[in-house]
């Protein structure tokens, strides 16, 4: 019995990397299906990544300052076929921009890097596009349900 426990402690151990290891690949599914056309600045490092089942995000740091990396963006997105929705920036010099491409969107926020130079910023987006008229036609189907029932 006291031999069973060793083993058995080293197969969950096994299973739980597997686990691990499953998940971190249904994480990178899940981001290059919702971040497909995103754009990482030049000399970008990527620092994590998170997925969830439609939705993705990536922390990415470069040497360049806030207002450079925001630039790029403002430049590059429309090149590359984003609309650019909304560009803010806080009272903190927090740069957030809004983009869809396709009706897919893009959610970035540029942060500076606490303590040092450079800047920390989040590409954030969805598998399943933003579809506006599917809640028009869900509530035209009702209406037009209660129509005929009357």
């Amino acid at each position: 019995m006291r031999r069973s426990l060793p083993l058995l402690l080293i197969f969950f151990a096994l299973v739980a990397a597997c686990h691990n290891d499953r998940e971190d690949r249904r994480a990178r599914d899940v981001v290059v299906r919702a971040l497909p056309d995103a754009l990482a600045y030049p000399g970008s490092s990527i620092v994590s990544y998170a997925a969830g089942e439609d939705a993705a995000k990536i922390v990415l740091t470069t040497p360049a300052a806030v207002q450079a990396v925001a630039e790029w963006y403002r430049e590059a997105l429309p090149l590359n076929g984003w609309e650019l929705q909304s560009d803010a920036v806080d009272r903190k010099g927090v740069v957030t921009i809004y983009a869809e491409k396709q009706q897919r969107p893009l959610w970035l926020t540029l942060t500076a890097n606490v303590g040092g130079a450079g800047t920390t910023y989040t590409l954030m987006g969805s598998v399943t596009e933003p579809d506006s008229s599917k809640a028009q036609r869900s509530g035209s189907s009702m209406s037009s349900n209660r129509i005929q029932r009357r």
